[in-house]
């Protein structure tokens, strides 16, 4: 009877402690300059940007970003400073300001920002090897909501 309880026992602690290990396995890191690959990525209407440059610092819980979008008009750049437990902060973007939360789904970093008459929402994916990343991009467009695929490549 001791043996049995003994062994019991032992597998409890064992079941006990793969649990805590994989709760405790570390998040996707981020960090890296990334660059649009324009024929992998996807637009409404088939035309987006010219280029996007991500440059993301990646510390857990605070991440910093630095998002660089070429078009017609040239080169505009937003700067942004998150936390993942979701607290807001503020962004700049242009003349207007935007708040800005981040936060983990699984292994994907949601990034929002809101503002007025604002909505955009990126969910940040990472390739199995590192060297890719996809964004799924929600926000408004000309008719309604739109979703976007942006593939970005580690530099």
């Amino acid at each position: 009877m001791k043996s049995r309880t003994s062994a019991v026992l032992m597998l409890a602690a064992i079941v006990c402690l793969c649990a805590s290990i994989a709760g405790a396995q570390t998040k996707p890191n981020f960090s890296g300059t990334w660059k649009m690959n324009p024929q992998k990525s996807k637009f409404e209407g088939g035309e987006g940007p010219s280029s996007i440059v991500i440059k993301i610092d990646q510390k857990d819980p605070g991440i910093s970003e630095s998002v660089t979008v070429g078009g017609s008009n040239g080169d505009e750049t937003v700067e942004g400073k998150y936390t993942t437990d979701g607290k807001e902060s503020e962004v700049q973007l242009g003349p207007n300001t935007a708040k800005a939360t981040a936060r983990w789904e699984g292994d994907a970093l949601v990034i929002e920002w809101k503002g007025e008459g604002l909505s955009f929402r990126r969910k940040h994916t990472l390739s199995a090897d590192g060297k890719t990343m996809t964004m799924a991009v929600h926000r408004p467009g000309k008719d309604g909501e739109v979703d976007e695929t942006v593939v970005l490549e580690k530099q």
